[in-house]
């Protein structure tokens, strides 16, 4: 099980007009207490097993610039 310790929702438009599309970023705390930011569609703790991994640099922009370099996992 991830634990789960930040979530970024932003919504976009769908093509054809069929709603939107829901994105999520999900920052995830690993067993030293570093931690990852993933990318996907789905419940958090989908996106948390199953995203992309994002840079910090892309993940620092979902999570406002509060993210610590020194603790982010980027492999």
């Amino acid at each position: 099980m991830h634990k789960i310790i930040g979530v970024n929702t932003r919504s976009y438009p769908a093509q054809n007009g069929n709603g939107y599309v829901e994105i999520k970023v999900v920052l995830v705390e690993g067993v030293i207490g570093d931690y990852a930011a993933y990318a996907g569609c789905g419940t958090d703790q989908f996106v948390a097993a199953q995203g992309n991994k994002l840079s910090f640099a892309e993940a620092n922009v979902h999570f406002c610039g509060g993210l610590e370099k020194s603790k982010y996992r980027e492999r």
